[in-house]
């Protein structure tokens, strides 16, 4: 809890501090800490326990906590035990289930952490079949195919986007890649509920099918 706390004040200072100062101090350790293994553990409680209730930000350390958390993976996801990726998996799922009426930015910071955890488990066996159970379920849940809409949509780019993560293979990419595509059917399908689906206002109608819209273009992108 300590070491949230630091977080959450270097990140106010780093975005509201008037003395310029104060905020370069604040940046030079926040980056510091990122580099840290403790880095890890505090990031991921920040986004599943109820953080925001005890220092209100705006969502702005969340957000600095997903970042972390997916530059972490770009960096150091090799090397993280396979327990350790499935614990990582199961934390962003919480975390997307929980942000997904939250600032749009946040719950696409927490999605591209999960694409590039899902990079990085292809070694260990269909790690998008996994997921794309774990996404089944939140569909059920209240709004949470908001968080699967953005999942779905960014899932692709991971493949398109060789400058985001240089640790990752072709081969990795291409293996990713070819199992992603094997989902195309069931992702078609949801979008054809979503697509079905009634809203109270026009504007949430429109709203939702730019969402459905943009997933379907990311697909065909990288098919």
């Amino acid at each position: 809890m300590e070491l949230q706390m630091k977080v959450a004040q270097a990140v106010h200072v780093l975005n509201h501090d008037s003395q310029s100062c104060n905020r370069v101090a604040a940046n030079q350790w926040l980056v510091q800490f990122q580099q840290t293994d403790a880095a890890w553990e505090v990031a991921t409680s920040i986004l599943t326990s109820n953080y925001h209730q005890q220092f209100v930000s705006d969502f702005e350390v969340e957000f600095f906590a997903a970042q972390i958390l997916k530059r972490k993976i770009q960096n150091e996801g090799s090397y993280l035990q396979m327990g350790a990726k499935d614990a990582l998996l199961n934390a962003l799922l919480l975390a997307a289930k929980k942000f997904c009426l939250g600032p749009p930015q946040l719950l696409t910071q927490i999605c591209l952490a999960l694409s590039a955890l899902m990079l990085h488990a292809v070694e260990h066996g269909q790690p998008i079949e996994k997921l794309f159970c774990s996404l089944q379920s939140l569909e059920n849940h209240d709004e949470g195919t908001i968080a699967v809409l953005e999942m779905l949509t960014v899932l692709p780019e991971v493949v398109e986007d060789q400058n985001t993560d240089h640790r990752t293979s072709s081969a990795q990419r291409r293996e990713y890649g070819r199992e992603l595509l094997s989902h195309t059917s069931v992702v078609l399908e949801f979008l054809h509920r979503q697509s079905d689906k009634s809203f109270d206002s026009s504007i949430q109608l429109q709203g939702r099918h730019r969402k459905i819209l943009r997933c379907l273009l990311s697909w065909v992108s990288s098919s």
